[in-house]
């Protein structure tokens, strides 16, 4: 995932240079003071700029931040971006930054959370087309884990059939095998017997 946020931050900043001369688009400014303490001096700048390019460019770098985090700070930010995001007219870019920063399995929002996210700021077209296009291509890969994720528990099902088939025809087997003893037994107690009539008295 680190290269991921690398190549992006890149990829944008390229384009902010290029752009510099077009006109621009405010974005609302909002105060989000979730750096840890050792690292308050370090990030000084708003999270949301008044040039947009600027502005995706400064989320992905906030985005690889936050993705960085460890511990118990890092629990902190999640919690408190889901707060802010689940506000009335909560910033998106909170959501954004939920959606990609906290993908690990101790992350505060959920798979299906996490989709319901995405596909939420798609309805509502508040992405330039360089995130909406990193949007789409994150839902197609939820999407194909989702279909794994089937795939997995239909195979495992199956599995699991098999090995109950399996366990019962080894039951099967075994109670055959048992019988067969039996008859050969009582094969021989009367083939014993017969020869035993056949003998002169």
């Amino acid at each position: 995932m680190k290269w991921f946020w690398g190549l992006g931050i890149a990829f944008f900043l390229s384009g902010c240079a290029s752009l510099n001369n077009q006109s621009t688009q405010k974005s609302s400014t909002v105060s989000l003071p979730l750096a840890a303490p050792e690292d308050a001096k370090k990030l000084t700048q708003p999270l949301f700029c008044g040039q947009q390019d600027r502005a995706v460019a400064h989320l992905l770098t906030q985005g690889s931040y936050y993705a960085s985090l460890t511990g118990q700070h890092r629990q902190t930010v999640c919690h408190k971006l889901r707060k802010l995001y689940q506000q009335d007219q909560g910033p998106w870019q909170a959501g954004w930054l939920l959606a990609y920063s906290f993908t690990d399995k101790k992350s505060c929002i959920s798979h299906e959370q996490r989709r319901a996210i995405l596909q939420s700021l798609q309805a509502q077209a508040v992405l330039n087309h360089q995130l909406n296009w990193l949007n789409v291509s994150y839902i197609q890969t939820l999407d194909t884990i989702d279909a794994l994720k089937a795939r997995n528990a239909m195979l495992s099902e199956q599995i699991a059939e098999k090995d109950a088939l399996q366990h019962h025809l080894q039951q099967e087997n075994a109670l055959l095998k048992s019988q067969i003893q039996a008859l050969k037994a009582i094969e021989k107690t009367l083939n014993k017997r017969i020869g035993d009539d056949r003998q002169p008295r």
